[in-house]
């Protein structure tokens, strides 16, 4: 009789104290919140954010246009930087300089669903040229995205290894296209 007796104030005690009074086995049965904090250690915001860049009749010329597909607004100022892989899928040295064009980039805060534009114009073609396999473009603050290389004809351009560059030069994220491709 007095296990009957204890057993009854002991589960009493714990329905007395709630669900805090779990065994560490329940607690962890239940479902975590889905957290929206970086994992990776780093400060840099992680919104979806899609990079095109559609290259023009130039030769070499293109229109970088990053379009924030998060679900909060995003904001940068400065260049997107850029890094290319080779068809090994290893990092191709290929040096990128930053111009002022056209002009001073400002603060850009990016709602849901637009774009921000930069130039982007590369050296084709020439003895020193790597055949590139994939360009990331990171804005600053965000994490890398992969571009999406549009031809001439605005379809897709699949196979990038045919494209070699030697060097690359990028201008100033802008809100609009007025200006970014006109390089000296």
């Amino acid at each position: 009789m007095r296990v009957t007796i204890l057993a009854a104030v002991l589960v009493a005690g714990l329905a007395a104290c709630g669900p805090s009074a779990q065994t560490p086995a329940a607690q962890s049965q239940s479902p975590s919140p889905t957290s929206t904090a970086p994992t990776s250690g780093s400060d840099k915001q992680k919104p979806a954010v899609d990079v095109k860049l559609t290259m023009q009749g130039k030769p070499g010329l293109g229109l970088l246009a990053a379009t924030n597909q998060g679900k909060a607004p995003i904001t940068f100022q400065g260049w997107p930087k850029l890094a290319f892989t080779n068809p090994a899928n290893q990092p191709a040295a290929i040096p990128v300089e930053q111009k002022l064009v056209p002009g001073e980039g400002p603060s850009i805060t990016l709602q849901p669903g637009q774009t921000a534009f930069a130039g982007v114009q590369f050296d084709v073609d020439d003895a020193n040229s790597f055949a590139i396999n994939e360009m990331t473009a990171e804005l600053p603050g965000l994490v890398p995205a992969k571009v999406q290389f549009i031809g001439t004809d605005g379809q897709p351009i699949a196979d990038l290894g045919k494209l070699k560059v030697s060097e690359a030069k990028v201008g100033t994220l802008q809100p609009v296209t007025q200006g970014v491709l006109v390089f000296d």
